[in-house]
């Protein structure tokens, strides 16, 4: 009796393992437009402009835009592309925190134009935490001199 319920079980684990397949788990990126982007400050709302392949400014000066960084609990790597115009240049910075909101590091470039650009941001594993997210915060020239046209992170 004891030798029949294990062949059951067995055929029957068997059977699920031979017909039921388990779907394969991919890393993929993580893609955003760069319409994410929004006025870092409350008052320069009217002063950013948001196309489908990006954000730009509008205003006769600099503005700040603050970027949310979606991103896999470990994911610590990507890029943000844009296009800077007429010698212009953007910086942008590349904040990391855990989940209280507590500073674990950051990372800058600038881009002088013109140029097109994807640049890479990376931060060590000390520097990113499960439970924690990643912002990037750019300063884009005025009257439309620069555009963000996309974050994308590598999973």
């Amino acid at each position: 009796m004891k030798s029949a319920i294990t062949l059951g079980i067995g055929v029957t684990l068997g059977a699920i393992g031979f017909f039921g397949e388990v779907p394969q788990a991919y890393a993929v990126n993580a893609n955003h437009s760069g319409t994410v982007c929004r006025n870092y400050n409350a008052g320069e709302a009217l002063d950013i402009d948001y196309f489908y392949y990006g954000t730009r400014n509008i205003s006769s000066t600099g503005k700040y835009v603050v970027c949310p960084i979606v991103r896999a609990p470990n994911a610590a790597s990507g890029y943000i592309d844009g296009r800077i115009y007429d010698g212009e240049t953007i910086y942008c910075t590349v904040y990391s925190v855990n989940y209280t909101g507590a500073y674990l590091g950051s990372t800058s470039f600038s881009v002088t134009g013109p140029t097109t650009f994807d640049r890479y941001f990376s931060f060590p594993s000390t520097q990113v935490s499960y439970w924690g997210n990643m912002s990037a915060l750019c300063y884009l020239p005025g009257n439309g001199q620069g555009v963000i046209y996309d974050i994308d992170v590598i999973q």
